[in-house]
């Protein structure tokens, strides 16, 4: 599998912020920047000096050892032909697997199942233009990023469809889009101000970039 970075850090982002996780992040992205013009993440290239390359699922799996958490991002990890492959490698330590999807991507029958019935996957959803609602409804949380990582709004999810989320049962994270290193004060304010105003969404914050840690 092609790898555009691994790295071991603390979780920034959602329900498990604060957990320390081994992070694989997958190279290529089916939704591509041509959309998400501001995307903070460089997933397009593998980038050795910072764990990227070629590996397979037993070498993932050794790199991995000693953290009950693994977190398959990108780019687009539902893109990978080997994804299967990979979770059945991974999970025989009995680590919870959590997948980072734009929601562009239909979850295939085995992944639905890991996620429903056993409860070993954590389906992290960052709706991107053209997700779908199938994927929504599936998800273990779900990250609105405000105002989007596109330069127009047309077509990314907005407050009333965080909402929605929430009142249909979804666990709902407002998220600031942020610059690569920091967090941005004003998208940041208008997170606070949203969920104080509807509290029952959430607040994400990329804590990561607080801390100044990959």
């Amino acid at each position: 599998m092609n790898i555009s970075e691994k790295f071991k850090s603390i979780q920034g982002e959602g329900v498990y912020c604060g957990t320390p996780m081994a992070f694989i992040r997958f190279q290529g992205c089916s939704v591509g920047k041509k959309i998400c013009t501001v995307c903070d993440t460089d997933f397009e290239h593998r980038h050795s000096f910072r764990g990227g390359g070629t590996f397979t699922g037993h070498d993932l799996r050794e790199w991995s050892q000693g953290y009950n958490h693994i977190c398959l991002t990108g780019g687009e990890p539902l893109d990978q032909e080997y994804l299967k492959t990979l979770y059945e490698i991974l999970i025989r330590d009995s680590r919870m697997i959590h997948i980072e999807t734009s929601g562009t991507k239909r979850i295939p029958d085995w992944m639905e199942e890991e996620i429903v019935d056993h409860k070993r996957i954590w389906l992290t959803v960052s709706p991107k233009p053209g997700y779908l609602k199938d994927v929504i409804d599936l998800a273990s949380e779900v990250k609105v990023i405000v105002p989007g990582l596109g330069n127009t709004t047309r077509d990314w999810p907005t407050l009333s469809d965080a909402l929605q989320w929430e009142e249909e049962g979804a666990v709902v994270f407002l998220q600031p889009r942020n610059d690569v290193l920091s967090v941005d004060k004003g998208n940041l304010k208008f997170c606070i101000d949203a969920c104080a105003e509807y509290p029952s969404l959430r607040l994400s914050v990329q804590m990561h970039k607080i801390l100044g840690v990959q």
